[in-house]
């Protein structure tokens, strides 16, 4: 399966998030998949693999980290920033180890947020 090297896959379970940060990706030139729930973004990957998953670390069926280990096993280009407005220690540990882009804690700057997107699928 061929990768969409500017599709970009958004999960997190605000709405309002998630598709604010798709209309900015979109802006960028990039197409965007969203899911508000880990199940959804594994399925999502599954059948359009992409270049970049923006995960959040609290999702309402699993870990942004669990969500990523599945998905990177068939990916091993896939790059990743995960996102969080609260997470313990243990967990922000977790996700450090799989060697993300970036951990941004919301609220995050947009600029930011847009130049790693940017270099990550350039």
């Amino acid at each position: 399966m061929t990768v969409l090297p500017r599709t970009v896959l958004l999960v997190d379970d605000n709405v309002s998030l998630r598709q604010g940060l798709a209309m900015l990706l979109e802006d960028e030139g990039c197409e965007t998949l969203q899911a508000g729930r880990g199940d959804e973004a594994i399925a999502l990957a599954q059948r359009a693999p992409c270049r970049l998953v923006v995960l959040d670390l609290n999702l309402p069926d699993m870990t942004g980290v669990r969500v990523y280990s599945e998905i990177n096993r068939a990916m091993k280009e896939l790059a990743c920033i995960f996102m969080t407005a609260e997470a313990g220690d243990d967990l922000i540990e977790d996700a450090l180890r799989l060697n993300p882009l970036r951990l941004l804690r919301k609220p995050f700057e947009v600029n930011l947020f847009r130049d790693l997107v940017r270099r990550a699928i350039a």
